[in-house]
């Protein structure tokens, strides 16, 4: 029988091919807001793979670093570094709080608890070292969105600060310089992501406690968002990913559905409802992943330990494949992700007591959502994880 790639072979597939590009070496300057400085990061050596979570620990932010065996996609803990901000010990229920640059060189990490995002260079060996610590501008950093040389965040805030967007420019060396304008929030919208299209054109921000979807023109030359619209019919939108072939369609988490759901952006910038999935009596449905092929996307399912398998069409419509249980290797799946080559999917779970990276190989088969178990490692003690990338 073939496989669900086979069956999908003719349809196109990317030809935007990453170019390699020698960074200069440069002096570094001091900027406001940043607690450290670094040399420019140096272009990494092709060769080790790695895997980064946050532990969000109460207290001393760190980092933990896994390498990564890109054959078998398992994973070997290392250590962990610290981010010079601190952790709240509490979930940040998010994605991408972690996010790293194109060139795999610096990584931009959130601290919940001193509001500060930290900026990172990644060493060969996948040690960290910190070039910088910015003022968030707002309260609970939670959420990274990182293109070229534009950098947003989502703040959470709390009972007293509403929640904003707010937004750096990157500098050469990794650090940040902020953008005067912030986009101010209401009390309660708990915006879950902000992120950008594949060109770098637009901006998404997921409000799940206000039940919105927004979206923003960037101002290249400013860095600032200029507002197109807003949807109001999604029940729970909670994480999103643009189709790596059509930046034109997004998928959506939405956890109150519970399921998927596509949406179609159009020339001038609009959007609108495509297609809408659910995939009960699974709950939860939050984070996502989409396949680097733009054929296949991943939901994960945090009330019910479980990932969801869906088929993209051309015209944008769902397809629910199936569904493949990790509850064995761990409970309260966060985010996900894959690996560049879309060979492996890497499960963050968060639950105490058994927290814990999980490893998947993609199959490309319909069964068990296309996905076979690989194996799990544990999280340091006393961490409330949040955030996984994968550096190639």
């Amino acid at each position: 029988m073939k496989t669900i790639f086979q069956r999908l072979a003719n349809l196109k597939r990317s030809q935007a091919a990453r170019l390699a590009a020698l960074w200069l070496i440069i002096l570094t300057s001091h900027f406001a807001g940043a607690s450290a400085a670094s040399a420019a990061p140096q272009p990494r050596t092709v060769g080790r793979s790695f895997v980064y979570t946050i532990t969000n620990l109460n207290g001393d932010n760190t980092i933990a670093l896994y390498e990564r065996d890109a054959q078998s996609g398992q994973l070997s803990f290392r250590t962990t570094f610290p981010t010079g901000g601190r952790g709240s010990g509490t979930l940040i229920d998010s994605q991408s709080p972690l996010v790293v640059n194109d060139n795999g060189t610096v990584l931009y990490a959130v601290n919940a608890a001193s509001n500060t995002i930290s900026a990172l260079a990644i060493a060969d060996d996948g040690a960290l070292t910190v070039i910088g610590t910015y003022n968030s501008r707002g309260v609970m950093p939670s959420s990274l969105a990182l293109r070229g040389d534009l950098l947003y965040v989502a703040n959470k805030g709390d009972a007293a600060n509403a929640p904003n967007y707010a937004g750096f420019r990157v500098n050469a060396d990794g650090s940040l310089a902020r953008i005067k304008r912030l986009t101010p929030l209401n009390l309660g919208d708990n915006p879950t992501q902000i992120l950008f299209n594949r060109e770098g054109t637009m901006v998404i921000g997921l409000r799940f406690g206000g039940r919105l979807i927004d979206y923003y023109t960037v101002v290249r030359a400013s860095g600032k968002l200029r507002p197109r619209g807003q949807l109001t019919s999604p029940t729970g939108p909670f994480a999103g990913a643009f189709n790596p072939l059509n930046d034109t369609q997004l998928i959506v988490s939405d956890a109150r559905l519970p399921g998927a759901v596509s949406y179609a952006i159009n020339g001038q910038g609009q959007m609108q409802q495509i297609h809408a999935v659910s995939n009960a009596p699974d709950r939860a449905a939050c984070w996502i992943a989409v396949h680097p092929n733009g054929l296949y996307v991943w939901v994960s399912n945090t009330g019910t330990n479980t990932l969801s398998l869906y088929t993209i069409n051309a015209d944008g419509t769902l397809n629910l494949v199936g569904n493949h249980s990790t509850q064995a290797f761990g409970r309260a799946p966060f985010e996900i992700v894959l690996d560049k080559s879309g060979q492996f999917l890497y499960q963050l779970n968060v639950r105490a007591g058994n927290q814990s990276i999980h490893v998947l190989r993609v199959t490309g088969n319909s069964a068990n959502a296309g996905l076979e178990d690989v194996a799990t490692v544990n999280l340091p003690d006393g961490a409330t994880p949040a955030g996984l990338v994968v550096v190639e």
